[in-house]
């Protein structure tokens, strides 16, 4: 007997997965431009002195240049990366809030009219749909 099962699908939503895998590959691909872009300015910049000193000279002289070449855009960046994640994770996770607590003010009899409300942009809003529909019949 197996512990795991084996899936059937890989992708269950795609819309809401393709998304997420689509941002994450543009971050990383972003995050490491960046680096590159960083590495190639600063090496540009130390260039002339490369041939005069040794590795450790070299990494005991320019250290925290090369710390300051590196730390700035990746920090902005992953800046910017949790700001579009954290707007990408409420896309999923807002619907989500709303139909926990509109199924839960229905089932306690709190609501007269039980109808989720999504925003433009939000995912499932198919699923919601079908959830509003029953929550419809059941008012009526």
């Amino acid at each position: 007997m197996s512990i795991f099962k084996p899936r059937r699908k890989m992708v269950v939503n795609r819309e809401v997965q393709y998304d997420v895998l689509m941002y994450v590959g543009v971050f990383v691909v972003a995050l490491f431009i960046v680096q590159v872009f960083t590495a190639y300015l600063f090496l540009d910049q130390v260039q002339r002195v490369v041939g005069t000193m040794s590795a450790l000279e070299f990494i005991a002289r320019y250290k925290i240049s090369f710390l300051v070449y590196q730390i700035i855009p990746v920090s902005f960046s992953l800046i910017v990366g949790v700001y579009i994640f954290n707007r990408l994770t409420s896309r999923i996770a807002g619907p989500l809030f709303n139909m926990r607590r509109i199924l839960q003010k229905a089932r306690n009899g709190e609501l007269e009219t039980a109808e989720i409300k999504l925003r433009e942009n939000d995912y499932f809003q198919e699923e919601i749909n079908d959830i509003n529909v029953i929550l419809k019949r059941k008012s009526d």
